[in-house]
């Protein structure tokens, strides 16, 4: 069954439509189930005998109990905590047991799931659309020379796209992350957009540190940024939105160590520290902006009004709010 981005088949169009990070594959244990709010709507999460991972809308179709409180995983199958009516992957149920049928229309809407690269994404769009795109396995997730993921989560007050614009935002290196770029560059490919940027910063103790970042957002809400500063690091930085203006952010780093190398504690804390902490930089301004429709740009802002039009791009009406 298809997704929509609204309950009971309303689409909307207040969040860009293409795959999103649910959460990280280890936060999913077998036969694990998870109630998650995500659009303004409920889901449930689950982890069947087989590994996959399945997301359905939350509430029973029978009373409305919903699945992710109280509900449990009999093989491949949910069972409604209420009256143990039983439903696959595919949505459908597959059991009443005090029934002698299953009524034609018990079904709950079914997810695109996928999993790879230690995520669990699935596609959000509107009722009959198709992912035109895929997110990329990251190559470097679990090779043995690069640390293993560090990841940190955090909720946030704010549109998606104040948070998507960011990639074109050229003036705001200097003033917000003391960062000083000497060449800059987004691309729009499809439905990718990339920043290119070389420059330099300064590290804890005053020194110079050459940075050289590549930054391409998958569609409208994952972005893997491949950063050589000190270390190759690769950073994870994807949003999901629970409601219109907050949201769930994730955001992990990995560091190229080398093989058989084990990087001090204090270093590898001290290089995950400072990608976070720039992170949370732009997050300070983010929650307390005001969006401008129309802006007064100055030369030298960036491509800004470009990663608007492509970001617009992923709504159905193709009109971003």
């Amino acid at each position: 069954m298809e997704a929509s981005l609204a309950a009971d088949g309303a689409a909307s169009t207040k969040f860009a439509q293409g795959w999103y990070l649910l959460c990280w594959s280890n936060e999913l244990e077998p036969s694990e189930v998870k109630p998650l709010r995500y659009f303004g709507n409920d889901y449930v999460l689950f982890r069947g005998e087989d590994g996959r991972a399945t997301l359905l809308d939350a509430h029973c179709p029978h009373l409305g109990a919903h699945l992710g409180y109280g509900g449990r995983v009999d093989g491949n199958d949910i069972i409604c905590p209420f009256h143990a009516w039983r439903f696959g992957s595919s949505g459908r149920c597959t059991e009443v047991p005090y029934a002698s049928r299953i009524p034609p229309r018990a079904a709950v809407k079914a997810y695109r799931v996928q999993e790879h690269s230690g995520m669990i994404v699935a596609y959000f769009g509107a009722e009959g659309s198709e992912p035109d795109y895929e997110v990329p396995v990251i190559e470097e997730m679990g090779h043995p020379a690069w640390t293993p993921l560090e990841a940190t989560h955090m909720e946030i007050a704010t549109h998606p796209r104040e948070v998507v614009e960011n990639i074109a935002d050229f003036a705001h290196f200097g003033p917000v992350h003391k960062t000083y770029i000497d060449d800059f560059q987004v691309i729009i490919d499809g439905p990718r957009a990339t920043q290119r940027s070389i420059g330099y910063g300064y590290g804890l103790k005053g020194q110079r540190i050459d940075l050289v970042s590549v930054a391409t957002y998958h569609g409208p809400a994952i972005q893997f940024t491949r950063l050589n500063w000190g270390y190759d690091m690769l950073l994870i930085n994807a949003h999901t939105p629970i409601e219109e203006n907050k949201l769930f952010l994730r955001f992990g780093v990995m560091v190229r160590a080398g093989e058989g190398v084990t990087l001090p504690p204090a270093v590898l804390k001290g290089y995950i520290g400072a990608a976070r902490d720039g992170y949370l930089e732009d997050v300070a301004i983010w929650e307390n902006k005001r969006w401008r429709d129309q802006p007064i740009f100055a030369d030298g802002d960036g491509p800004i009004g470009e990663v608007r039009k492509w970001y617009g791009s992923f709504y159905p009406d193709a009109t971003a709010p």
